[in-house]
């Protein structure tokens, strides 16, 4: 009796998970001044960032500030920030933070967060949006 050549699997293909993608935050409690002039550098870099192309829009963060009358919150935030944990998604967002303002890592007010996200991009989005 001959056996029959072996033949690769071809139909049998493991489907490959999403991709994992988390929304990471950046929080500093500063005084007004610094809390502005530390936007303006982001918003500065941002804009240059997106019209030069060279960056995944992934990989900007929006920079956004609650100002009181006694203390102003700069908060830095990627919605999609693709990553393998929690831990790389900051890690990647640092490596960002330490091009345009690396003074901002070195406040004693810093608070970070990374949340993994849906991997359907259509449940990410707000309501109504």
């Amino acid at each position: 009796m001959s056996c029959p050549a072996r033949q690769p699997l071809a139909s049998a293909t493991v489907a490959t998970p999403p991709p994992i993608i988390f929304e990471v935050t950046f929080t500093v409690a500063q005084e007004m001044r610094w809390c502005m002039r530390a936007k303006g550098a982001f918003d500065d870099w941002i804009h240059s960032e997106a019209a030069s192309a060279d960056r995944p829009i992934a990989e900007l963060p929006a920079a956004d500030l609650a100002m009181q009358t006694d203390f102003c919150e700069l908060s830095l935030t990627w919605i999609e920030l693709p990553a393998n944990n929690a831990w790389h998604a900051m890690q990647r967002a640092t490596v960002i933070i330490e091009q345009v303002l690396p003074e901002l890592l070195r406040t004693r007010a810093l608070r970070a967060s990374a949340r993994m996200q849906n991997p359907d991009a259509d449940l990410r989005r707000p309501l109504g949006a």
